[in-house]
């Protein structure tokens, strides 16, 4: 019983932005509402278990909204400047064609981003571009979510598995295992992955867009995917996704500018003498930002040193509070970092600074609410595990139920329950933590291999993100797409079905 009440809030959510089509700021409050009632009325959660969860939630609300804001901020700045003119014609001596841009930023740069920064930040930063470069805001953050799903299992160098898989007790070989059958899979779904990403692209264009840009889709596919496998077979997770998304961009970008694979080719933009001076005076704010973010996540010494700078309210009434402030390791400081170099480069006076502050705000102030209860309803559901009523938390029961529901079937779902993860908390890491003790015990009963098991795991991370509200919303958000989030749904959850269920089915019949 306990299992399909905790689904409730999921489908009322769901069932609001889809098939009814209500904006998210109406249907996160009332997912929070049900969620508490629950929590409250069956859990038996206490009072200040729940105040303890909305300081919780209020951390991780500070981070996130800083996160898109300062990211927001930085590209706005760099607009009102008249700097993004200059990468503009950049990117015009690559391609003008949507199709292109969708593999080059949303495939190639988000890739990159996930790797070094996590956090949501890629889609923030690429779904605006996006939009920049003439895609629609709906497409934009559409290609930008679906783009990022193959990178996530390694994002932020690595710490779904180094921090989400680090408390089950496992053996290096088993994690190495595990690490390059996720990777494998994700290689060869890469191909479906950058084929939808273009359907999405061309679903309003002239016919026959779609099917004579599917060679130059498969092969950006596998511009990020061979290095992808190949580092996280030989090095590990820390790097699969930095080295592919740059790689990804090197080779779609040459290739584009080359019209290789481009059958009636647009013509690209003839580079202007003294541009490429220009070019690189825009990308400095984005280079010192992409170095120090590097340098962070690479270098031990200087990561640990990072890592120990730790904002935290420590505990509330004897609820131990799971959230803290990292300032100096979040991707918040870094796109800081990048405004103030461009302030102090560009020369930037009060009046253009207010005119992107003012941009930024009209686009946040949507999004900012429907963050807010979210991830209220998130931190909720982690600390519901402290209760009277001497039950598991919400996320345990419904990962309980699934596997109990399938029994020897489990591992169709087994990927699923890494979506679920992700949809309810916007984070593989945490999906990891939370099923992933779930995906081992089920294995050891089933006797399937636990790599197999793991790596449906972390498949399914990474596409759960796709249709995480709060990813979405903060995509949204940066995009200035507004009360649309049921849209951007209906678009991603076709891609996170696939390849959930086609990762099953291989394992199954491996």
């Amino acid at each position: 019983m306990h299992f399909w009440i905790t689904l409730v809030p999921f489908v009322a959510l769901f069932a609001l932005l889809v098939p009814l089509r209500r904006p998210a700021y109406e249907a996160a409050p009332i997912a929070y509402l049900s969620t508490l009632v629950i929590a409250v009325a069956i859990w038996q959660v206490s009072g200040t278990v729940v105040a303890a969860s909305l300081l919780d939630a209020l951390v991780v609300f500070v981070e996130v909204l800083l996160i898109v804001a300062l990211a927001l901020l930085v590209l706005n700045v760099t607009i009102e400047t008249g700097q993004m003119d200059a990468i503009r014609s950049l990117i015009g001596t690559v391609s003008r064609d949507q199709r292109v841009l969708a593999m080059l930023l949303g495939w190639g740069l988000v890739g990159f981003i996930e790797g070094i920064a996590g956090f949501g930040t890629p889609a923030v930063l690429a779904a605006p571009l996006l939009v920049y470069f003439g895609m629609r805001p709906l497409k934009a953050v559409a290609v930008a979510l679906i783009g990022n799903s193959t990178a996530v299992p390694f994002g932020a160098a690595g710490t779904p598995v180094i921090i989400g898989l680090a408390g089950l007790g496992l053996d290096e070989e088993t994690v190495s295992e595990a690490v390059f059958l996720a990777a494998a899979l994700h290689g060869v779904f890469a191909l479906f992955i950058t084929t939808f990403m273009v359907y999405v692209v061309t679903l309003d264009q002239e016919k026959g867009r779609f099917r004579t840009f599917l060679p130059f889709a498969l092969f950006s596919a596998l511009a990020f995917s061979i290095p992808y496998l190949l580092v996280a077979g030989w090095v590990g997770p820390e790097l699969p996704s930095i080295v592919g998304g740059a790689s990804a961009m090197v080779i779609i970008a040459y290739a584009a500018h080359r019209g290789f694979l481009l059958p009636a080719h647009e013509s690209a933009d003839a580079a202007e003498r003294g541009s490429l001076g220009r070019v690189a005076y825009a990308f400095v704010p984005f280079a010192v930002m992409v170095i120090a973010l590097i340098l962070s996540r690479t270098v031990m010494p200087l990561r640990e040193m990072l890592e120990s700078v730790s904002l935290s309210l420590g505990t509330f009434r004897g609820v131990e509070l799971s959230q803290a402030l990292t300032p100096l390791y979040t991707p918040y400081f870094y796109f800081g970092l990048a405004l103030i170099t461009a302030l102090l480069l560009f020369n930037v006076k009060r009046q253009t600074l207010g005119k992107a502050a003012a941009s930024t705000w009209r686009k946040l102030r949507v999004a900012a609410v429907v963050l807010l209860f979210i991830i209220a309803m998130t931190q909720l559901l982690l600390l519901s595990g402290n209760n009277a009523a001497g039950l598991p938390s919400m996320p345990e029961v419904l990962g309980q139920g699934l596997a109990a529901t399938f029994d020897d079937t489990f591992v169709l779902v087994s990927a699923f329950v890494g979506a679920l993860g992700s949809f309810m908390t916007g984070s593989a890491t945490v999906s990891n933590l939370l099923f992933g003790g779930l995906q081992l015990d089920t294995a050891k009963a089933l006797t399937m291999a636990i790599p197999s098991m793991l790596a449906l795991q972390l498949v399914g991370a990474g596409m759960g993100n796709m249709i995480s509200l709060q990813n979405i919303a903060m995509a949204a958000g940066a995009a200035g797409l507004e009360a649309r989030e049921g849209q951007v749904i209906r678009e991603t959850i076709i891609p996170m079905i696939v390849v959930c269920l086609a990762a099953g089915l291989l394992l199954l019949f491996w």
